[in-house]
């Protein structure tokens, strides 16, 4: 999405306020499903449009003191993202990536919205893969001014959905309704034997990244695993088990954070569907997430979910489709 800077400066110092109560309070470190949390958010922010966007995210950053002028910026967001890239595999460097990557924020500022939102999420994913990045100042500073803000984003984006959701599933017809909620069915040799493979190429490449003990990769391919598999008959659900408690024992609150990243992605899922008017994609993600959670009230967004859930049931009860759902399940 591109959008321009013009009369970005007409900050208003009303909205901004919020922004400076959470500067008392700074973390020590950014956990991973936090720097995944706003990722997710940045993302939604962009579908909103050009006011939200620098309202919540472009706003709190100038607020905070993270805007350079123009004469001590000297390279572009892209070129800044290559050097950071390269730097990261360089023992030598390693120690100057939160500086490079406060670089990186303050010229997106000035370069536009589009760079602020792939800065902003380039900085937060290096967070989620280099520990001592997510407990650099540069790090704790950024996440303290935007966090809040892209909170009370995501709170006024949950209410507004929750009726945009209702409004698109009582206009699906009966058949839109069981289309979202048939099972998963493998017609044809060829496309199973396809899905077979790539799960258990994706199952193995999960495996050979705990054997060499790269758990941020493994975390990655665990979700994807978990995410895209899960209703399959091929998936293997005891396996999981296992391998999660025994990654649980090699880095305690493995499984927790592995957890909470599925939440994130399957709500930022089922969001993005409602913001797109995307109805099918927005039910298939509540399924999945009860699929996966089975009703655990202590899961992230189980409270949000749950309550675009009872709205969908409300729906079928009055359209009367549960019986016919039943028989195609």
């Amino acid at each position: 999405m591109d959008l321009s800077l013009r009369d970005l400066r007409d900050t208003d110092k009303l909205k901004l306020a919020s922004v400076s109560l959470t500067m008392a309070y700074k973390r020590p470190f950014i956990s991973p499903d936090l720097a995944l949390e706003i990722v997710k958010n940045i993302r939604l922010l962009a579908l909103s449009g050009k006011k939200n966007f620098k309202t919540y995210l472009y706003d709190p950053l100038v607020f905070a003191g993270w805007e350079r002028d123009k004469a001590h910026l000297a390279t572009s967001t892209a070129k800044l993202m290559d050097k950071i890239h390269q730097d990261v595999e360089d023992p030598a460097y390693k120690h100057t990536i939160s500086q490079q990557c406060k670089r990186l924020i303050s010229q997106s500022l000035v370069e536009g919205m589009s760079a602020l939102g792939d800065s902003c999420i380039f900085f937060l994913e290096r967070m989620q893969e280099i520990p001592e990045l997510a407990s650099s100042n540069e790090a704790t500073d950024f996440v303290s001014a935007i966090e809040k803000p892209l909170r009370d984003f995501a709170k006024l984006t949950s209410e507004s959905n929750e009726k945009k959701f209702e409004d698109s599933i009582s206009n699906l017809t009966p058949e839109d309704v069981k289309s979202a909620f048939n099972p998963i069915r493998l017609d044809g040799t060829r496309k199973k034997v396809y899905i077979e493979t790539e799960l258990h190429t994706l199952y193995n490449q999960v495996l050979v990244a705990t054997k060499s003990n790269n758990l941020v990769k493994c975390k990655k391919l665990l979700s994807r695993y978990i995410i895209t598999y899960n209703e399959y008959e091929s998936y293997n659900k005891s396996e999981v088990e296992n391998l999660l408690k025994a990654l649980d024992k090699r880095e305690v609150g493995f499984r927790q954070n592995l957890w909470d990243s599925l939440a994130i992605e399957i709500y930022y899922s089922v969001t993005r569907g409602i913001m797109e008017g995307n109805a099918k994609k927005a039910i298939q993600g509540i399924r999945k997430y009860a699929y996966i959670f089975e009703g655990d009230p202590n899961v992230k967004f189980y409270y949000e979910i749950d309550a675009l859930e009872r709205k969908l049931y409300g729906i079928i009860q009055t359209k009367d489709l549960m019986k016919d759902l039943k028989k195609g399940m």
